[in-house]
């Protein structure tokens, strides 16, 4: 069977009914809807798998496991296939087929070649579920869709023969079994979900009788295994057929629609259609570039939400989509500090490499100073900062069981109008800086359940490089790595996190911000060589499920206990002065070591039915040398299963 929960990812298992106990087999990959077929010691399942590029394409594998050695295989590669289901004698699989051009068939695949043997298509071109080999393997059952409903149909390998079983109608069928003359179903036609079983004379009885539903019937011997769908969750039941009830199929109609308390009027004049004659045209991609589907009447810009969750301001944000969802734009205007500013990115995704380009002008520009210009007046004309980058990136998507794999390389040049400062010869001023930057980002991570923090297990590495090649004796390169690795806690549901980080400066003049983290509780350091630990605990404290009206939905609350270590050289400090500006404050050369511990209270909730997760808290960290505590506030927005200022899982 496979079981799902809040705290597991989906899993098979092995369950012993007599000892009432269940043996974990194996976590699949992306597999829905859970569907497994068995015969013997071999499990066969439909498991889904992403294009590497393509977001809006994928396949549908067939896998199997021998459950004596857990070894498992994948039978077929780049397929579409559906609901595959293993025969008795564990020699042949039937599946079924859906082509790019919606053409449906019923696949047979022989276990001895490993090969598909047949592909038959399906009358009337019906969407085929749950096929099913009948218990002498002379017949396969599936139930039918279209446009009449749903339909239990066969086919005769033997002589090519589709029969009908149950006229289409609208039931909802679940399953169905073919043993000797007898037809087992599930069906909704009692009002929920309830085992049927049809006789050869065309007369349909009901089995069971549950609550809520029953689903998923299994036939072994005399006995009849379903899953009995109860207020507290699944049950694992089974009946004897000698000691059955029989219960009549026809029930009353119990449901009510809205429409049956609406008044409508007598007469009901419909207005004809008109006729018209459409001609095709051709569809050109450069005049549907862009289509605008939405706005905000605020600006936020995504991307810096990544790293601070606040950057929202006054303003606007228009969104475009194309119809081939190639071309992605957004369009904002930003009013902050009485300063007018006006934002765009365009991102092309319709060849394997995804352009992305941006441009961001309005605001107050910045004078830097090196340590020769130290001393020299700001240029009279300052004008206003003009931003501009290029990216071109190929993100790549892989899933091969419970573990998935994203990488994408990356190269970007950016430019800035920034003003350096710096007496070198006749100069004295440098205008406009280009930085040219590779990235490397590799991640492999478990699947993960509804209720982790952290995935169980993963890996991250994050390779960044830049260099300004027209500046090179203003600034010099950037070299920083990142690292993290995941592990299950004690607990379920708890997570360790360890990360190994270093930024590497070959400084010239001027010595950038850091890309890595300094130890929590540390502001205002710039260190031309810095290398950084940490070690994070989580666990959940509780979960409330608390809602209040429809203004706020409390899911959780969690722990992080962490520590954090740095050391670094050629050290900046900075500091703010009496009118708030941050000005340098020192420089040590020589090694510093940085480290801090504490802990972080976080609650996870949503606000005004938005679909996006808020994590907000406090965070309280204690450096090296202080008795006190620095106290911080955390606010974190998970967007498209995104942890904005976190890790993405």
């Amino acid at each position: 069977a496979i079981r799902t929960s809040l705290s597991d990812p989906p899993v098979i298992v092995l369950i012993d009914t007599v000892n009432r106990s269940e043996k974990k087999i194996h976590v699949p990959g992306i597999i829905y809807p859970y569907y497994l077929s068995g015969a013997g010691f071999l499990l066969v399942w439909v498991e889904n798998q992403p294009d590497p590029r393509w977001e809006n394409r994928n396949y549908s594998v067939i896998k199997m496991i021998d459950i004596r050695s857990g070894s498992v295989k994948q039978l077929t590669w780049k397929t579409r296939l559906m609901s595959a289901s293993i025969s008795p004698d564990g020699k042949s699989i039937a599946a079924v087929e859906n082509t790019v051009d919606n053409k449906n068939n019923l696949i047979l695949f022989d276990l001895k070649t490993n090969k598909i043997t047949a592909s038959i298509p399906v009358p009337g071109n019906a969407s085929l579920q749950r096929p099913q080999w009948s218990a002498d393997r002379s017949e396969i059952t599936a139930i039918s869709l279209t446009e009449k409903g749903e339909g239990i149909i066969s086919y005769k390998p033997e002589n090519q023969t589709w029969k009908t079983y149950h006229e289409e109608g609208y039931d909802d069928l679940q399953s169905a079994f073919l043993r000797n003359d007898t037809l087992f179903y599930v069906s909704s036609a009692s009002g929920v979900e309830n085992i049927f079983i049809l006789n050869p004379e065309k007369k349909s009885k009901r089995i069971t009788n549950s609550q809520f539903g029953a689903t998923d019937l299994m036939i072994s011997g005399d006995n009849v295994f379903f899953c009995d769908y109860t207020s507290s969750g699944n049950n694992i039941c089974s009946i004897s057929l000698k000691n059955a009830s029989w219960h009549n199929p026809d029930v009353k109609d119990r449901s009510a629609y809205l429409i049956e308390k609406i008044e409508l009027p007598e007469k009901n004049e419909m207005t004809p259609l008109i006729k018209q004659s459409l001609q095709p045209v051709r569809y050109r991609k450069w005049q549907h570039l862009f289509g605008f589907h939405s706005w905000m009447p605020l600006y936020a810009d995504i991307e810096k939400l990544k790293s601070d969750p606040t950057a929202i301001k006054p303003g606007f944000t228009l969104l475009s989509q194309n119809n081939l969802s190639t071309v992605i734009t957004s369009l904002g205007y930003e009013y902050s500090d009485k300063k007018h500013m006006f934002h765009s990115r365009i991102r092309w995704q319709g060849l394997y490499p995804v352009i992305e380009s941006t441009l961001d002008y309005g605001d107050d520009n910045i004078v830097f100073r090196t340590k020769t210009g130290a001393r020299l007046d700001d240029p009279e004309l300052i004008k206003p900062e003009l931003k501009f980058s290029n990216t071109l990136s190929i993100p790549l998507t892989f899933s091969t069981g419970k573990f998935y794999q994203f990488f994408q390389p990356s190269i970007s040049a950016n430019y800035r109008n920034q003003y350096i400062l710096y007496i070198k010869d006749d100069t004295i001023c440098d205008y406009g800086q280009t930085e040219m930057a590779a990235k490397l980002y590799f991640a492999n991570y478990h699947k993960v359940a509804a209720r982790d923090i952290y995935p169980r297990f993963a890996h991250i590495l994050d390779l960044n490089y830049s260099f300004h090649p027209f500046d090179k004796d203003i600034y010099g390169s950037f070299l920083t790595l990142r690292t993290a690795l995941y592990f299950p806690g004690l607990f379920r549901n708890n997570g360790i996190r360890f990360r190994y980080e270093a930024d590497r400066q070959y400084v010239s003049q001027i010595s950038m911000w850091n890309r890595i983290n300094y130890p929590r509780g540390y502001r205002n350091i710039a260190s031309e060589n810095l290398y950084f630990l940490s070690a994070d605990y989580v666990t959940p404290l509780g979960y409330p499920d608390l809602n209040v009206i429809s203004l706020l939905y409390l899911t959780r609350l969690r722990a992080d206990l962490f520590y954090d270590y740095a050391s670094g050289t050629g050290n900046y400090h900075f500091d703010y002065d009496d009118s708030g500006s941050l000005v340098f404050k020192e420089y040590i050369k020589k090694k510093e070591t940085f480290s801090s511990f504490g802990v972080e209270l976080l609650a996870d909730f949503y606000v005004l039915r938005i679909p996006y997760m808020i994590s907000a808290g406090i965070q309280a960290s204690w450096q090296k040398g202080n008795s006190s505590p620095t106290i911080g506030w955390l606010f974190n927005i998970d967007i498209y299963g995104m942890n904005i200022g976190r890790y993405r899982q």
